[in-house]
């Protein structure tokens, strides 16, 4: 039994958010692995030193590059969830919170790469099942909650107990 979660990475201005997620979702893999659920990172866009400095620093596993974004198309419904820096970050006091909360995991930041798009999570069902739980990065540097996403991968595999 196999299933998957994908996590969107991006970079850019909040790159810090964006690491420390990776970071401690992956920091629970021996939780997934012990549930069967394989985990992988998507990348919307490549610079050699971004993928170096994530990988294995901050994300140790499996790491894909979404070349024409269709991932993050699914997340926003088909199209890109993007935001600008001073009306989605700055002027956001949510995404300000989630910035503060990044820092104070000591993870480094850049302003590197593109940085107005939007990422999320999937956890994908094995075989043809599709997607069993989706989470959508509304404002900048939001996280999925991470006792939901280990209880999903928990009822995943054992389908009767969620019955």
């Amino acid at each position: 039994m196999i299933y998957s979660i994908s996590y969107q990475k991006h970079y850019g201005n909040r790159c810090i958010m964006c690491r420390a997620e990776a970071h401690q979702l992956y920091a629970r893999k021996p939780i997934f692995d012990a549930l069967g659920v394989q985990l992988f990172a998507v990348l919307h866009e490549h610079i050699e030193s971004e993928v170096t400095d994530f990988w294995p620093r901050y994300w140790g596993g499996v790491v894909l590059f979404d070349r024409n974004m269709e991932f993050y198309k699914t997340l926003g419904g088909g199209n890109l969830l993007k935001d600008k820096f001073i009306s989605g970050f700055l002027l956001n006091p949510r995404a300000i919170s989630n910035y503060r909360r990044a820092k104070a995991m000591g993870v480094d930041q850049n302003f590197r790469g593109e940085g107005e798009t939007k990422g999320g999570l999937f956890i994908v069902g094995k075989g043809k099942s599709g997607i069993a739980y989706q989470f959508i990065e509304r404002n900048f540097g939001d996280w999925a909650p991470l006792a939901e996403v280990i209880e999903i991968c928990r009822r995943l595999q054992n389908p009767q107990e969620s019955q």
